[in-house]
C-alpha cells in the first residue's frame, strides 16, 4: 500500500451488554468490601456507555467516576495512577485540565483504568466512593471479569512473557 492510500484500522468496541456485565462485577466487588461506589464506563472516544451508582454512594461520585474514566481515554489509555503522578509532578498544567472534557470532567486520579481488548484501547472505567486504591481494585476486577485487560499487551502475550 502506498503512503497516500487511505487505510483503516479496526477499532475495539465495548457493547452495552459487556459494559453492564463489567459494572455488575465491580458492584459485586464493592459489596464484598462493604463500600458503596459509583462506576462509569466510557468508550475510546470518551462517550458514556454505562454508569451505575450503588445505593448509599454520594451523588457526586458518579461524576467523579466518569471524570476518571474520561481522563484515561483522553490521554490515550494511561491509567489514573499514572495521571495522578503527572498531576503531582506538574500541577500547573493538570490543575487546569479538569475543564477540558467535553461534557465530562477530566480527572487524573487513581480509580480510573483503561480497557484494552486484544491490545487495542476500547474505553475506560472509573469508580469513586471509597479510598482510591479500593476504587481501582473494583475497576480492575470489573475489567478482568469481561476478559479484557488494563494493559495494551494482549492477554495471550502477557502469559507468554518470561519471568525473571
Amino acid at each position: 500500500m502506498s503512503p497516500t492510500e487511505p487505510s483503516t484500522q479496526p477499532a475495539a468496541m465495548i457493547r452495552y451488554a459487556c459494559a453492564y456485565a463489567a459494572l455488575a462485577a465491580g458492584m459485586e466487588y464493592a459489596r464484598d468490601k462493604k463500600v458503596n461506589l459509583s462506576f462509569a464506563l466510557v468508550d475510546a472516544a470518551g462517550h458514556l456507555v454505562a454508569a451505575a451508582r450503588m445505593d448509599g454512594a454520594p451523588f457526586m461520585t458518579i461524576e467523579v467516576a466518569r471524570g476518571k474514566a474520561f481522563a484515561c481515554v483522553a490521554s490515550g489509555g494511561q491509567s489514573g495512577s499514572v495521571l495522578a503522578q503527572r498531576y503531582r509532578d506538574n500541577p500547573m498544567v493538570w490543575g487546569n485540565a479538569a475543564s477540558l472534557g467535553y461534557g465530562a470532567p477530566l480527572l487524573p486520579a487513581t480509580g480510573g483504568v483503561p480497557i484494552f481488548i486484544q491490545g487495542q484501547l476500547a474505553g475506560a472505567i472509573g469508580a469513586s466512593g471509597a479510598p482510591s486504591e479500593v476504587d481501582e481494585a473494583a475497576v480492575l476486577h470489573a475489567i478482568e471479569s469481561i476478559g479484557a485487560s488494563a494493559s495494551n499487551t494482549p492477554r495471550a502475550e502477557l502469559s507468554e512473557t518470561p519471568r525473571n
